[in-house]
């Protein structure tokens, strides 16, 4: 039996996977898929939003259906499994795969120390909207290139969503007082506004885990961290920008992906572009 991915008619993600991520996202729209029984190195996650799907494993055959929120599947490495769509009602599919490592390590602490989540070993399809929901905003922001901290966050979400509180909600670790983390957090962002700094980056820093990082940074601040840098970066081009500094040197200095990306941002918060911003400032 081959190690051969699922291809499901796939698209992969456009932009390019980063270096060691061990992430990959594909999505498929209206194209009919079919695999003969195989298994495949790493996890695989995905979200079926429109159609038909049918699943065999070694212990039997079921099919799937979108229903109204969407349905959610895993697939654990190395489990033999065949898929294939429906053709009378196609499938509308994003979905992800990831290493071993980068599953445990995002939902390590979302547990009770005392009690280790064992990870399922079948694989499984189920309803749950607000796992749905989760996934998606992770997927369509990794696929339209979002920072690492922006994309490690909500894919830390999506993880405890789909394996932590589905199978052990009682366990989630409580939420205390981490108000020097939280700090600490607030004061390296300052310091590295213009870094491409990582969710992992900034729990380490702190020595919480990224997931209760992520719940008491939000608690605390009102923002995710990737949304508080952000933000820190934009107060921070305001007076850049009266001195006359070009947008596109200003991008440079702060850490955005391009000009455009800067644009974008500051729009979006001050309802006017960098130009119109320093011609009136």
């Amino acid at each position: 039996m081959g190690q051969a991915d699922c291809t499901h008619s796939e698209q992969r993600n456009p932009t390019p996977e980063p270096h060691d991520s061990g992430v990959e996202l594909f999505r498929t729209a209206g194209k009919p898929f079919a695999s003969g029984m195989h298994v495949h190195a790493r996890w695989e996650l995905g979200l079926l939003q429109e159609g038909v799907v049918t699943t065999e494993t070694e212990s039997g055959l079921y099919t799937q259906t979108a229903g109204t929120a969407g349905a959610l599947f895993f697939v654990p490495p190395h489990t033999p499994h065949a898929a294939s769509s429906d053709p009378r009602h196609l499938p509308r599919l994003r979905g992800l795969r990831l290493e071993t490592a980068v599953l445990e390590h995002a939902i390590e602490g979302a547990s009770r120390p005392a009690r280790p989540l064992p990870l399922p070993a079948e694989v499984t399809a189920f309803e749950d909207a607000r796992a749905a929901h989760s996934l998606l905003r992770f997927h369509q922001r990794f696929w339209d290139g979002a920072s690492p901290l922006e994309w490690q966050t909500w894919l830390v979400e999506a993880l405890v969503d789909v394996f932590v509180r589905r199978y052990d909600s009682p366990a989630l670790y409580p939420l205390g007082s981490e108000v020097r983390a939280v700090r600490r957090a607030r004061e390296y962002l300052h310091a590295n506004a213009p870094e491409g700094v990582s969710l992992e980056d900034l729990a380490s820093a702190v020595g919480l885990s990224k997931f209760h990082l992520a719940r008491v940074f939000a608690r605390d601040t009102g923002l995710p961290p990737h949304a508080y840098q952000q933000r820190l970066r934009l107060w921070r081009a305001l007076p850049l920008l009266r001195k006359g500094v070009p947008a596109g040197e200003v991008a440079y200095l702060l850490g955005f992906a391009d000009q455009a990306h800067f644009a974008r941002s500051f729009k979006a918060s001050y309802g006017m572009t960098p130009r119109h911003y320093a011609r009136n400032a």
